[in-house]
């Protein structure tokens, strides 16, 4: 295989998403291709070059990018840094599409989307576009939203909320972001605080300087919000794979059941660890690769 950097140009005039491009070499194209994009907080050196590695070498081609306001070393530009804003980063997903689309070297009628977690939630939602209709989808762990949560009063609750609050009104007057960390342990004002998760991101960041863990405080109010991909489900007609994983703590496995059971193309594989551990390294890899590996081949054939 070959593997690239390039850059895709956004819908934001002068703002170009990194990506990389996997190319396989043995067998000829256009080929099938896999655009892919990570979670809350995460950039696509967290782990995702093995899942893209795997899936050239079986004959798929990938583009794997950050989205704008992201990225590690090399990274996607835009301003405020490290914020979300969850039409925008459906939007990338849209925009690296086009662009796979308009590429020789891929089959316009066989591009697949990957998320995980926070961008699973992200695949939910395109998976639904008779637009789009991308020909199949994979969604592993995926956040399916949340209710906004009640007022709690302890330190974590009211330090996220009295932040978010600061720091959309930093965005509406232009001042630099209020800055929160991605993932802490359980009672740190963090975006994730769940029993494992400091690990589980730690698992995937084989250097610390690729995961700065810093994210504007506005997600608390913008993912419940803004983020609601149980809401189109019921217009998802393909191939749509879906991940659950016993022990998630980050992002609990009974609402991507439920989901398997409303959508009448998903399939539902599940394996027993938490929410990081489909990823190289870490206890169901394996199950959950060789699981990704046959819904390609059954569904979007090389």
């Amino acid at each position: 295989m070959t593997q690239t950097s390039i850059s895709i140009p956004s819908l934001t005039p002068g703002w170009n998403l990194d990506a990389w491009e996997y190319s396989p070499t043995k067998t000829r194209g256009p080929h099938p291709v896999v655009v892919m994009a990570h979670g809350l907080g995460c950039n696509k050196l967290l782990g995702l070059a093995a899942f893209a590695e795997e899936f050239c070498a079986a004959g798929y081609a990938c583009i794997v990018f950050d989205y704008r306001r992201w990225g590690g070393v090399r990274r996607s530009d835009g301003t405020r840094r490290n914020s979300v804003y969850v039409s925008e980063q459906q939007d990338d997903y849209r925009t690296v599409i086009k662009y796979a689309r308009q590429q020789p070297q891929y089959d316009p009628h066989r591009v697949v989307i990957w998320g995980f977690s926070f961008s699973g939630g992200h695949v939910l939602t395109l998976a639904s576009d008779p637009v789009l209709n991308v020909a199949a989808s994979m969604a592993h762990n995926p956040y399916c939203g949340r209710p906004f949560p009640p007022f709690q009063f302890n330190r974590r609750y009211i330090t996220l909320f009295a932040f978010g609050l600061l720091d959309l009104l930093a965005d509406f007057l232009n001042l630099s972001p209020v800055y929160i960390p991605v993932v802490g342990s359980p009672g740190v004002p963090a975006s994730i605080g769940a029993p494992g998760a400091s690990e589980g991101f730690s698992s995937v960041a084989k250097d610390p300087s690729d995961f700065p863990n810093q994210i504007a405080a506005s997600i608390f109010y913008r993912a419940p919000l803004h983020h609601r991909p149980r809401d189109s489900l019921h217009l998802i007609r393909r191939p749509i794979l879906l991940t659950a994983a016993k022990g998630d703590r980050i992002c609990p496995p009974t609402p991507v059941v439920e989901t398997s059971r409303i959508v009448p193309t998903a399939e539902l594989v599940q394996v027993s660890g938490d929410h990081f551990d489909i990823f190289k390294g870490n206890a169901d890899w394996e199950k959950a690769i060789e699981a990704q590996l046959a819904f390609l081949r059954q569904y979007v054939p090389v």
